[in-house]
Formats: C-alpha cells, structure tokens, sequence
C-alpha cells in the first residue's frame, strides 16, 4: 500500500478525467485518498518513565497495579525486552525503529556538541517517527504527556517547531517539552503549537492524571468525527521520573508497607517473579550494585524517612495503574478495545540520581553546592514537616529502591547493565492474542515495535520520506509471537551507548563497558557475561574466555561506526552549559521581556544566567498603593524575584528549597530604573545589588549558589504565574502589579573565573 506522500503532489498528474472548456464538456474524476486496511488495528502506546523491571505487580512488586495486571492477564508480557538506557534516546528508537544515534539522538535534548549522532535529541528528517508513518498510511495520530525530541533552544514562542510534535507526525498533542516537570504544577503545557497560559492549577490538579483527561477527550472527539479511521495514540507519562510527587492520600496508602527495607523488599519481588514464572529457577539475586548500603545499616533515625520516599514513588506508579484502568474502559465502552493494539513499558531502567540517601530537592543535588549532610538535615526537617512527596518538594528516592525497582537485574538507568536496559513489556491485541496471560521470553528490542506495527497494518518501510531517502530500519517484528509462545527471537545482536558505557549482546554473550562520569574514559575496560546461564550479570567472565571478549568488542566497533555513536562523550552537567557556535550570538546579547505575555521557558535565557555575571534591568512607574511582581523567574525550589509591598520594592532570591534572602529599598513615587546586578566570584558564590534610580541598596543580597542549568518556572513580567519564588507571594493569586512596566531586560557578564561553562570540551574528560 502507498503512503500519503507517495501520491502525486500536482493535481494534474495522474488525472483521470476529463477537462473541456465547460462543465457540460468535462467529467469530473476524484482521486482516492490514502485509506489504512479494512480492519487495521488501532494502536496505544503507553511509555512510562524510569520504572523498573519489578515495579509492577505482574512483573513481581507489591505496589497495587490492578488495572496494569488485567492487561498483561488479557495479553501478553514479553521478559525479554531491552531498551535504550536514557529517555531522548529510547523514544527516538521506539518512534523510527531505528538505534538512536543514528538519528542523531545519541543523548539529550539539552546539549548539542556539534557530532552527527548527537544532534540535541532531534531525530534526523530522513527517519520518519510511528506517528508520520501511520498519518501516511491514513491514521488519525494523538500525542500526550511528556515529548523529549526538541532541543531545549527550540522550546520557545518563536521557536523553530520542526521538531515539535505535530511537525514530526502527530495530528493533536497536548503535554510538555522536556524531561521532567512539576506534577502539581507543570513548568509549561503545549496545546498543538501554542504555550497554553495558566496562571494556576486547580487544587487537586495532577498531570498523571491530566494526561489520561486529554486522551479520552482525543479518542471521544476521533470516534464522533471519523470512527471510520483507526487512531495512533502516543500516551507518554512523566511517572515515575524525578520529581516523584502525588497526593498525600495515595502515598498515606503505603504507609508501613516499606519499613523492612529495601533488601528485604527485593527478595519479595525475586521469589514473586519466580513463583510467577517470569525468571528461572536457576536465576541468581544480583547482589546490592555498589554504592548501596544495606537496610541494617541505615540509622534507624533515617529509616522512616527511606520508607517514605518509597511510599511516595510507590503512590505515582499506582496512580498511572488507575489511569491505564481508565483509558481502557474507555476503549471498551467506544467499542474499539478488540481491535485495539495496546502497548504498555517504560522507557528506561530505575535511576539512580537520588544517591544513598534520597533527597527532596533534585535539583539541589545537581547543581547547588550543599553537602550531604546539609541535604539530609533539610531532607529530614521536610519529612517532619510531613511534606515529602507534596508540591514543595523534589524527591527522587534512595539508590536502595532504585536497585529494589530494577530486581533481579544489576545497575541503573544510564548503563547497558541489564537494570538499565530491562523494563517490563505489555502488549494486548485481543483479535490476536488468544493464549491470554501468557510470558513469552523472546528477546526484543525497543525498535522493534514499529516495524511489527507495519507488518500487522501490511505496510512496507518506504525508501523516501518528505524528499529524502532513508535508510533501513534496524528493527525487526516480532508479529509472530503474538500468536506462537515458540516462534523463533529474529533478533541476535544489538549494540548500546550512553555516556561513555558500552554494551553489545551477540546473544547469549555480553559485553559491557562502564565509566565514571568526567573521567578520563577508558576503552578497554571490558565485562563478559553468559546471558544464558546468568541473565543477571553477577559473574564476569572477561578473564576466562578473552576470545569471545575481543570479538563482541570488534563487533561492537562495527556497529558503533556505522550508527554514528562516536566520539563518547562522557561528561556530566558541564555538557549542557556549552553553547554551541550558531547561538553564541544570542547568549551574549541582552534579552528583553514584556509584559501581556505568556511564561517565556527558562530554555530562551538560561545560559545568559548561568554561572555568570548578570543583570536584570526594569523600568516601571510607581504610586503610593501599587503592589504587585515587577518580575519572577523560577520558582520556590530556585528562583529570583522583584516585586512591590508596603511602599517597597524587594529583591528575592531562593537558591535552594526554603532558602529565601531578600533585600529592599523604600519608593517614592515617579518612574522607577530598577538594576538587581549579580556578581558571580567563584566557587559557585553569587552576591546581588539593588540599585534604583542609580541609588544602591545599603545591604546586599547572597544569591549563593550561582544559577547552572536552570529546571523550573520560566519569567513572567508584571505577575508570577503558578509556583512562587517569594513566600510573600503566596495567597494573592498571580500578584499582578497595578502599574505600567514598559520591559525587564536581561544583560549578561562574564562567567564566573573557575565557571563549568568556561571549560573547554577538548580537555572536559580530562582527570
């Protein structure tokens, strides 16, 4: 069958009727449009975010996922399934089906170094995604939840939008841009092509939620407009990645149930799993990954609080479970559930950011310059506040869950141990699957599934796409196995990369390569694992059978230089604070911001704040009575705001959560020529200056730590939307100021003497 685009662009060409000088002299002809097959499946795609391979109750966990269980018993779980270890680039090899680096999305969307297979997370226009595909094949295409194929320097009003969801395929999308955002309160929400502007949410608002609100609404609006098309429905949840919140009543849920810790709770999971038949009776429990402590060593002071991030993340995943139940009522009571491809996993293993102790402040432990200690104090004070897991917080839990979340297998998210690159896989097709329930461990990949889809519709993979010509896909489908528990694993090899760690399966052989981050990298640390007699990677077997070793390695070189993965680039947050070449322009030129628009995302001016001098410049009148935000940028968990109370104009800054310093200066009334002037010395040390009208505040204001990559809240001019920096402008809604500000503008200085950004990238792997 032709896709859309195979058809003739001119009118004329092709015309098979007749055109004379008058309607009388003419017959008319209507060319056919693009139509999928009589009774091609509808297909679901539900893409969770960082869960791991036991974290459902299907797959061995003891969180309550009902709903997620009936699916797989209506269906079937496939064991086998790898994925890519990080999320730009599993959604890119789940939406081409092909290995991301060689669609140039070899790492995030928040660095672009200047290498073909690291091209900030955009995939490459030769690559057509699932949702252009099946547009073309006469699918109506429905995106939502979270998109991260869009560099972060074009997430903007005005933004370049080739890499925005509807210019890669999708009809409708709603969601966000980005890796993570607030669950409570999202930093930005996308309708099709426009920032929606939300001055705040509803009080029990929850994008997990939302997400699912979204979807009925597309899937009602398809079934009422053109219910003779199938649809493609991409539902990408934000859960479980940082920051893990829900309502306190779903994490009240799990109270106690993690109080024996994380070592116990793992081998729960692993007898469950066995006694399930998901492992084999001859599969060993992976010891704790390095840098684990056991549960008996954790304080015994400490331990509620350990439980409690659990709890919280325990919550999110069920609260996605509740949704799934949700969704797929409604595909039953529209009666297209039958048809209907359903598959459900999760784009990487569990990760390991939060450390040993888990921290309610992610974004405090990336970039802040707090030690462990003054974490864990801060991190306690919040659990005895009983706030963890809430909007006020950005948890992400301890390595010992992480671990836990990814039993039987080893490691993390970011590596290709099997922890990071085993999820669990769902799939439900009731018009195929009749040996419902069943576990088929055949080994598939994460760019696989498209080409199955294909192959179920009866499509081929077409040789051009929008005037260029692709390349081959390097997935393969696995239709058969929907109806043969027997049919033969058509995958044999696949190779992995992700910051400098290696990996390449030439089944049953592994080899994986693992590197510290910002270390000099070294290319022959190589590990060797029998996949067959020890699918858990506990025995290395480097040593003993050096042949084998050096043939995965040359096999793994093939594969990495004809998918474009080098140069490795292990780096660690100083990557996303290179700007490259094309936008030195704009990050060295004074910005300016006006007021009656929505949010602008911290993406258009970050690096104009990042570990550098800077100053922020306004101009306003000012009457005795007028209050309100001049402007606020970020939030309460690290932000900068100036706003008018009391007959004074303050200066607020939060470096970190609970945080806040300000300084202010009295008004009188007239025109105003606000400068807060931030000096960066060094060692992450910021000092800010308020001057108005040429006149300096007596004291200063410590805006220790500098600003890094900035995550949150974008700038807002004349209000503060959502989340607020200051704590004296919580209660007043959007804090709108009552007078007439003509701008802010923001002028940038020199970075900071020792700044991250100053480091060359030739020498940035450097020990």
């Amino acid at each position: 069958m032709k896709y859309s685009w195979e058809s003739p662009a001119n009118p004329a060409q092709g015309y098979r009727g007749t055109i004379g000088k008058t309607l009388k002299d003419s017959k008319p002809w209507w060319r056919e449009p693009t139509r999928a097959p009589q009774g091609a499946p509808n297909v679901v795609v539900i893409l969770l975010d960082d869960l791991g391979f036991s974290d459902f109750g299907c797959f061995g966990g003891e969180i309550a996922t009902p709903h997620i269980d009936a699916l797989a018993g209506a269906g079937l779980r496939f064991t086998g399934y790898t994925t890519v270890p990080m999320c730009t680039p599993a959604r890119a090899a789940l939406l081409t089906g092909k290995n991301p680096h060689a669609v140039g999305c070899g790492w995030l969307t928040h660095n672009n170094p200047g290498y073909p297979g690291y091209q900030a997370g955009e995939i490459s226009p030769d690559a057509p995604t699932m949702p252009e595909l099946l547009r073309g094949l006469g699918y109506s295409t429905y995106g939502v939840g979270k998109w991260h194929n869009t560099a972060d320097y074009h997430i903007g009003s005005g933004s370049d939008r080739q890499a925005w969801p509807l210019q890669r395929g999708f009809d409708r999308f709603y969601g966000f841009l980005g890796s993570e955002t607030h669950f409570f309160s999202p930093h930005h929400l996308i309708d099709g092509n426009e920032f929606l502007s939300i001055d705040a949410y509803a009080p029990d608002y929850y994008a997990t939620r939302d997400w699912t609100d979204r979807s009925i609404q597309y899937l009602r609006g398809h079934q009422s407009s053109t219910p003779d098309k199938p649809f493609f429905l991409y539902l990408a949840h934000n859960a479980p990645h940082v920051p893990l919140q829900a309502p306190a009543e779903a994490i009240a849920r799990y109270a106690g149930v993690y109080d024996q810790g994380w070592d116990r709770q793992r081998e729960l999971r692993f007898a469950r799993q066995r006694a399930m038949g998901l492992i084999g009776p001859d599969w060993r429990l992976s010891q704790a990954n390095p840098g684990v402590p056991r549960w008996d060593d954790v304080p015994e002071d400490k331990r509620p609080l350990m439980a409690h991030y659990m709890q919280v993340y325990a919550a999110m995943v069920e609260l996605v479970d509740q949704e799934v139940g949700r969704l797929v009522t409604e595909l039953k009571a529209l009666g297209v559930y039958d048809n209907t491809l359903i598959v459900l996993t999760s784009d990487n293993g569990a990760n390991s950011i939060g450390g040993p102790d888990g921290t309610v402040n992610t974004m405090e432990k990336r970039v802040a310059r707090a030690t462990d200690a003054e974490m864990a104090q801060k991190a306690q004070q919040a659990f005895e506040q009983g706030v963890v897991g809430g909007s006020d917080t950005f948890v992400a839990y301890p390595v010992g869950w992480a671990n836990c979340s990814n039993t039987p297998f080893r490691f993390y998210k970011r590596t290709p141990m099997n922890g990071g690159i085993r999820v669990p896989f769902i799939l439900s097709h009731p018009k195929s699957v009749k040996d419902v329930g069943a576990v088929r461990t055949q080994w598939i990949h994460v760019t696989d599934t498209l080409p199955t889809v294909l192959e179920m519709i009866g499509a081929s993979y077409p040789q051009t796409f929008n005037g260029h010509a692709t390349r081959g896909l390097d997935g393969s489908s696995y239709l058969d196995t929907l109806t043969q528990a027997q049919a033969p694993a058509h995958r044999t090899r696949q190779h992995f990369e992700l910051e400098g760690n290696r990996g390449m399966i030439m089944f049953p052989w592994k080899v994986v390569s693992l590197q510290p981050m910002s270390k000099a990298i070294d290319l022959n640390n190589w590990l060797l694992f029998n996949l067959e007699t020890d699918p858990t990677e506990c025995d290395n077997l480097a040593v003993r059978h050096p042949d084998i070793l050096q043939q995965l390695i040359a096999e793994f070189e093939l594969d990495a230089e004809s998918n474009l993965v080098y140069p490795l680039d292990n780096r660690d947050l100083r990557k996303t604070l290179a700007v490259p070449p094309f936008l030195e322009k704009k990050f060295s030129a004074p910005l300016h911001f006006y007021p009656g628009v929505e949010t602008i995302p911290l993406q258009n001016f970050a690096p104009l704040m990042s570990d550098r001098d800077y100053c922020l410049e306004a101009h306003f009148n000012w009457q005795s009575g007028l209050e309100g935000v001049i402007f606020s940028i970020g939030d309460n968990m690290g932000g900068v705001c100036v706003f008018v109370q009391a007959d004074h104009v303050v200066a607020a800054f939060v470096g970190t959560r609970g945080a806040e310093r300000q300084c202010r200066m009295r008004l009188t009334p007239g025109p105003k020529h606000l400068r807060l002037e931030h000096s960066a010395r060094g060692q992450r040390e910021g000092v800010g200056q308020l001057v108005l009208n040429g006149v300096m505040a007596t004291e200063t204001l410590t805006m220790t730590p500098t600003f890094l990559r900035l995550v949150g809240e974008g700038i807002d001019v004349g209000l503060d939307r959502r989340r607020k920096v200051s704590a004296d402008c919580e209660g007043r809604g959007v804090y709108r100021y009552g007078g007439h500000i003509d701008r802010v503008t923001l002028i940038p200085g020199p970075q900071a003497p020792d700044s991250f950004a100053n480091v060359p990238e030739a020498i940035a792997q450097w020990d």
